[in-house]
């Protein structure tokens, strides 16, 4: 079996140079210098995984990585942005465009390493998955061709497995509520809350706020509605009022939405403090080492 191959685009050569050293001995490696390149190239071979820079001249990172997720035949391929920034702001308009994940210049080998074989193992994994599933999603499909709305919602099912962070989850609820024709923005109880769909200060976002601990799980505004689902807050800000069976049926779809994406937020925040908990351990013991070598030096 030929080993994965990953494409590295990089205006700077001594950045792809560090890359495909890094890579070499594992996969298989293609250069851009240059987003269009990357494109062009894209058009002749399939790379399983695509590391790519986000300040290039000419086409940005974020527009390549846009360019790749409107193509069906390249939407599926996991793209890892490598930035020498690592601002909030620069990874929430990177997962918007639709990266999968986030390198910091100057490259940490091992994180490298570990973070292509991760994606490229869960996109090995979804395809597979799919597979597996279709025969068992077309006889779905075909008992609800009156209603796209529940394949969205099933198609939501399939991949919120897949989500590893609460801003990959946000994004995924709003791309199923666009889907909908429904603008939407998300609050998920994380520390500090992870908000997507509005600003922090804006005056949707202390709506969301105000019902993070209310008992009520669906709360009707007229053509704005709150939908809770334990850490998951959604504000919809044009439910379709004037139309009362669709009305209905959409805020059902929602409150299903919600309580699945609730219980993976549930299990990311699990995962997540677990993780801090080993830090914590780690430093700990490092600590105690440390003392142990300054009482017998």
């Amino acid at each position: 079996m030929p080993a994965p191959h990953v494409m590295i685009v990089d205006d700077a050569p001594e950045n792809r140079l560090v890359l495909s050293t890094l890579l070499e001995s594992d996969y298989q490696t293609s250069e851009a210098e240059c987003g269009e390149d990357a494109i062009n190239m894209l058009s002749d071979a399939r790379p399983d995984l695509i590391l790519l820079d986000i300040s290039m001249p000419g086409m940005s990172g974020y527009d390549v990585c846009v360019n790749i997720r409107k193509n069906p035949e390249t939407r599926g391929i996991p793209v890892i942005f490598v930035s020498a920034k690592d601002s909030t702001e620069e990874r929430l308009e990177g997962f918007e465009a639709g990266a999968d994940d986030f390198l910091t210049k100057p490259i940490d080998g091992n994180s490298l390493l570990e973070k292509v074989k991760f994606h490229i193992q869960r996109s090995l994994d979804k395809k597979e998955a799919q597979k597996q599933s279709q025969d068992a999603m077309n006889v779905a499909m075909e008992a609800m061709t009156s209603s796209s709305e529940l394949g969205q919602i099933i198609q939501f099912v399939k991949e919120v497995q897949t989500i590893r962070t609460a801003m990959q989850l946000s994004t995924s609820i709003m791309t199923v509520a666009s889907q909908f024709g429904l603008n939407t923005a998300v609050l998920i109880d994380t520390a500090p809350a992870t908000l997507l769909g509005c600003s922090k200060d804006s005056m949707e976002a202390r709506l969301m706020e105000k019902f993070r601990t209310a008992e009520q799980r669906i709360t009707n505004m007229g053509v704005r509605t709150i939908i809770r689902s334990g850490p998951v807050v959604m504000l919809i800000k044009n439910m379709p009022y004037d139309d009362e069976s669709r009305y209905g049926r959409l805020k059902d779809h929602l409150a299903v939405l919600a309580d699945i994406a609730s219980d993976r937020a549930k299990s990311i925040l699990a995962e997540s403090m677990m993780h801090e908990q080993r830090l914590s351990f780690l430093k700990e013991i490092i600590a105690l080492a440390e003392l142990n070598i300054e009482k017998t030096s």
